[in-house]
């Protein structure tokens, strides 16, 4: 029976598995499974250096033992159903090989390959079935160590069965190692690479490789065929061509497709490219959705020295950053989040966000101009109803006392004439001094409903809604502080105005009124109870009424129903710019 000897590979993947196991006590402080690595690599330097062939399989077979109780444990202790059915199979398979082995001289051939699959059976099933079950920060730590162990297992297995020169048979079984090199670097979800990149990247080249050997051996094949013999220098030469320009673009299509299975098919640097210039707008949200869509990125967020971060998906660990630069000046930063796999933005990648870069620019400096404009444009509002304000003072207790006066003063003088020929110019007088104080007296409240001045914007409402006959309206208002003269004026405009439209279209039999201040913000809700035949179409009269709220910042919405109807209108009480 051939011997599988126990070389000094053992020993390197004992000091691999003891520096992993203190390492994940020590930094992940999964002591479970960091102790349970190291004691399998001190068996396995045991078995290395053991007086006898007999006690270092014994040595073997219990740092097997020992190394799938690990990985049960790993990355933290949790007891279950899986947990307990894998401790129970290594308690009860141990001593059946260790029962195989007594009276032998060493392990076998066969009895390594049946170690090498009893292990990847037992702690592969397990490690498959909490990947299944495990939570998802969870799930990359445990793929590094079942991909790693599947393959040190398998060609473990595959040099024991083949005979493999002793040569090799030490570089493999140093491998096993490996094991407990993955489980420290999926030991931290968080700063762990994601070991789909692995997978990706060995099956990109393990395919390549198999195809060019696949080409080279055709081109011998058909060489035989055509020219019995050895291949000569040229076919070994053209050989050797076909298969340098096959391996690059062989590669990367394998590698494309390996990614696309994995991680998602993405788009190719132009189409991204044209798909970020046509969806990107002028909204900030809306042009780096477009990016994030258009490069197929997990997470892409727009930060503004003094503004809120803007972001789309899921943030991820590794990140690469693109400043912003607007007039020489930097305003903030693009933060792109790194696909899972991937160990950077491709050069494509980084082109494509490069130029995306301008646009996004010019939409931010769009969106700070509207801004400004919009600030100037309620400042203006503002400013232009506080001088109404002012005017309709001036005219109802400037002006308008003095006309008075110029009338009263005619009807005195009248009274005293004595002349014939002076009573019709003074009549006159009267009558022209009347006209002048009714235009005044529409000027002014023209300029400001007086109403507003004399009883606030909640009595003047109050007094307004009195008026309307046939319809109950009910006005509840919470404590309104000092308004502006802007936003006064706007909110008894839009109030009256949807009144207006309740009274004549809707036959509605009630209305209310709600106002209330939330957020530094006037919130107006009018609503009836009326039904004009169908679903409610908005008018002139919402067109009027979303134009002052938009004057001053604000919004009106609608919402019609066959059973009634609310208006919505918000402004905000800052309208200073």
């Amino acid at each position: 029976m051939r011997s599988y000897g126990v070389n000094l590979g053992w020993a390197v993947a004992g000091v691999l598995f003891i520096t992993s196991g203190l390492g994940l006590c020590l930094r992940a402080r999964a002591y479970a499974s960091g102790g349970l690595f190291a004691a399998a690599g001190a068996l396995l330097i045991v078995a290395r250096f053991a007086p006898s062939d007999a006690d270092a399989a014994r040595a073997v077979v219990a740092a097997m033992a020992v190394l799938t109780a690990a990985i049960a444990t790993f990355p933290r202790f949790t007891w279950g159903l899986a947990t307990a059915l894998t401790l129970v199979a290594v308690l009860v398979g141990t001593p059946v090989l260790a029962r195989q082995l007594e009276g032998a001289d060493g392990l076998s051939v066969g009895d390594m390959a049946w170690i090498a699959f009893a292990l990847a059976t037992v702690g592969g099933s397990h490690l498959w079935w909490r990947l299944e079950t495990a939570p998802a920060e969870t799930r990359s730590s445990l793929l590094w160590v079942l991909s790693t162990s599947g393959v040190t297992l398998f060609l473990i297995g595959i040099v024991a069965l083949a005979g493999t020169p002793t040569g090799l048979a030490p570089v493999v079984d140093a491998s096993l190692g490996l094991i407990g090199v993955a489980a420290l670097l999926g030991a931290d979800p968080e700063s762990a690479l994601d070991g789909r990149w692995l997978a990706s990247r060995a099956a990109a080249w393990f395919f390549s490789i198999a195809c060019v050997f696949a080409t080279a051996t055709l081109i011998f094949t058909v060489i035989d065929w055509r020219s019995p013999g050895a291949p000569g220098i040229v076919a070994m030469a053209v050989a050797t061509v076909v298969c340098g320009i096959l391996w690059n673009p062989l590669l990367r299509v394998i590698q494309r497709v390996s990614d696309g299975v994995l991680f998602g098919f993405r788009p190719d640097a132009l189409t991204a490219a044209q798909r970020v210039a046509v969806s990107i707008s002028d909204d900030p949200t809306v042009a780096i959705r477009a990016i994030q869509e258009g490069l197929v990125l997990p997470y892409v967020a727009l930060a503004l020295a003094g503004e809120d971060q803007i972001e789309v998906g899921t943030p991820t660990d590794h990140r690469r950053i693109f400043p912003i630069d607007l007039n020489d000046e930097h305003i903030g930063d693009l933060v792109v989040g790194i696909r899972p796999g991937d160990l950077g933005l491709s050069r494509d990648d980084e082109r494509v966000v490069t130029l995306s870069l301008p646009i996004l620019v010019q939409t931010i400096k769009a969106r700070s101009q509207a801004a400004s404009l919009q600030r100037a444009r309620v400042a203006s509002a503002s400013a232009r109803e506080e001088e109404r304000r002012r005017l309709r003072r001036d005219l109802h207790d400037g002006l308008g006392p003095r006309l008075t006066g110029i009338a009263f003063t005619a009807d005195a003088a009248r009274l005293a004439a004595t002349d014939d020929a002076t009573t019709p110019m003074l009549d006159r007088i009267r009558h022209e001094a009347e006209m002048a104080i009714n235009e005044i007296r529409e000027l002014a409240y023209g300029l400001r409903p007086p109403a507003l001045d004399e009883l606030g914007l909640l009595g003047a409402i109050k007094a307004k809604t009195d008026s309307l006959q046939g319809l109950p309206i009910h006005v509840e208002a919470s404590d309104l502080p000092t308004l502006p003269a802007a936003v006064e004026v706007a909110a008894y405009r839009i109030v009256m105005e949807a009144l207006t439209n309740t009274a004549r279209h809707s036959g509605a039999t009630r209305a209310e009124v709600a106002l209330h201040v939330i957020d530094d913000c006037l919130t107006m809700d009018i609503s009836d109870n009326g039904n004009a035949g169908g679903e409610w179409v908005p008018g002139i009269g919402l067109t009027s009424m979303r134009e002052r709220a938009s004057e001053l910042g604000g919004t009106v919405t609608y919402h019609g129903a066959p059973t009634g109807t609310t208006v919505t209108a918000e402004l905000p009480l800052t309208t200073s710019g």
